[in-house]
């Protein structure tokens, strides 16, 4: 049985994990039209922008204040190192897309590079953390119910 057909439709870990891919992959795709100067860069930059801001939003508002209120001190100071990660990709999310609108292919690569590299840690964090802690603490219902949220806010279509 693959992982696909093992995925747990309520669970926090299994369905952002597997945003994360989906993320993921646009983010490479990005990453491969930077060294070409495709000017399909800047609107998967776009595409990619908003799935990702969405997923954070998400996690800010629902699924954190969700966790925090049941976890330890340890677990506590995690989400906050999370929130912290969040700025961080706002803040490069940013650049590159200044880089890109103004054709610097060359800082739009490391940017590019530098974004892959905070989401590889900050992924890893999740789905070996808070999404853990989700599927732990909250029930199966208030999970369902958040996973709808995020559905429902996330509905824009990526390219």
């Amino acid at each position: 049985m693959s992982k696909a057909e093992r995925r747990d439709p309520d669970s926090v870990d299994d369905v952002f994990g597997e945003d994360h891919q989906v993320l993921g992959a646009l983010l490479e795709r990005l990453r491969s039209a930077i060294p070409e100067r495709s000017p399909e860069a800047l609107a998967t930059l776009e595409a990619f922008t908003l799935g990702l801001r969405a997923h954070m939003s998400w996690e800010e508002e629902l699924l954190f204040p969700a966790v925090f209120a049941h976890a330890t001190s340890a677990q506590k100071r995690s989400i906050e190192s999370l929130e912290i990660d969040h700025e961080r990709l706002r803040e490069t999310l940013s650049s590159l897309h200044s880089s890109l609108a103004a054709g610097d292919f060359a800082t739009a690569r490391t940017l590019a590079d530098w974004l892959e590299t905070l989401l590889r840690g900050h992924n890893y964090d999740e789905e070996h953390g808070v999404y853990v802690e989700a599927d732990q603490y909250l029930t199966e219902e208030l999970r369902r119910r958040l996973i709808e949220q995020f559905r429902h806010a996330s509905r824009k279509p990526r390219p």
